[in-house]
C-alpha cells in the first residue's frame, strides 16, 4: 500500500478520518502497553 503511492509519486491524503484512524491506532498501543505493565506488576 505504501509502495505503491511512492512508486505513483503523489504524496498521501491526510484527511481527517486518517488523522482519527492515527488517534485511534496510539489509544490502541498505548492500552496495550499499560495492560502488560500492569499485568507485570500483578505478577
Amino acid at each position: 500500500m505504501k509502495s505503491c503511492c511512492e512508486e505513483a509519486g503523489t504524496p498521501p491524503r491526510r484527511g481527517p478520518g486518517r488523522r482519527l484512524l492515527s488517534y485511534l491506532l496510539y489509544a490502541v498501543l498505548a492500552a496495550t502497553l499499560s495492560f502488560v505493565l500492569w499485568q507485570q506488576w500483578q505478577a
